[in-house]
C-alpha cells in the first residue's frame, strides 16, 4: 500500500477533482524517508555514546542520560546529541582522587567516537590526576624529610 501526501486542491463538476500530488513517504528512495533512516541511525548512535560512559561501577551517575531531540518529518522524536553526568566531587584521600581520576578519563574516552565534550571531560580528569600525584608526591617527600625524633638534641655512640 502506498501513501501519498495528495491534497486535494479544487473540485469540478461530477466526480473530478484537482489534485497536488505528495511524496510517497513509504518510497525508500523518498527524501523524508531518507531523513528518517538517518535520524534512525543517529538517534542509535547517540544513546550508545551516552550509555558507554556509565559503564564504569566506581563512578556515581548523577541521573539519567540526557538527550537532546530532533522531530523528524514523521512526527517521531530521534535523539541527536545528549550527555550524561558523572560526579567529580574529590575523594578524600590523594589516593582515592587518583583512581577516580583515571575511572573518570576511561569514561570520557569509553566510546570509540570521542566527542569534543568527552575530550573536555578527559583534560578535566588529566588535571584531577595530576594534582594528586603532586599530592602523593609532596605527601611521599614529607615523610622522607621528616626529622627521625622530635625533643632534645641526643648523642649516638657505636
Amino acid at each position: 500500500m502506498n501513501i501519498t501526501n495528495d491534497i486535494i486542491i479544487g473540485k469540478f463538476s461530477g466526480n473530478n477533482v484537482l489534485i497536488l500530488r505528495g511524496e510517497n513517504v513509504a518510497d525508500p528512495n523518498s527524501e523524508k524517508q531518507r531523513i528518517i533512516d538517518e535520524l534512525k541511525i543517529r538517534d542509535k548512535e547517540v544513546k550508545a555514546h551516552e550509555m558507554s560512559h556509565g559503564t564504569d561501577p566506581n563512578l556515581i551517575k548523577i541521573g539519567s542520560p540526557q538527550f537532546d531531540y530532533t522531530i523528524g518529518p514523521d512526527g517521531k522524536a530521534y535523539a541527536t546529541g545528549g550527555k550524561v553526568i558523572l560526579s567529580t566531587g574529590r575523594p578524600s584521600s590523594s589516593e582515592d582522587a587518583l583512581a577516580k581520576a583515571e575511572s573518570l578519563k576511561r569514561a570520557a574516552m569509553s566510546p570509540g567516537d570521542p566527542s569534543p565534550q568527552d575530550f573536555q571531560a578527559l583534560n578535566a580528569a588529566t588535571a584531577m590526576a595530576s594534582e594528586a600525584q603532586n599530592n602523593l608526591y609532596s605527601n611521599k617527600n614529607k615523610l622522607n624529610n621528616a626529622p627521625l625524633t622530635k625533643g632534645a638534641n641526643f648523642n649516638i655512640y657505636a
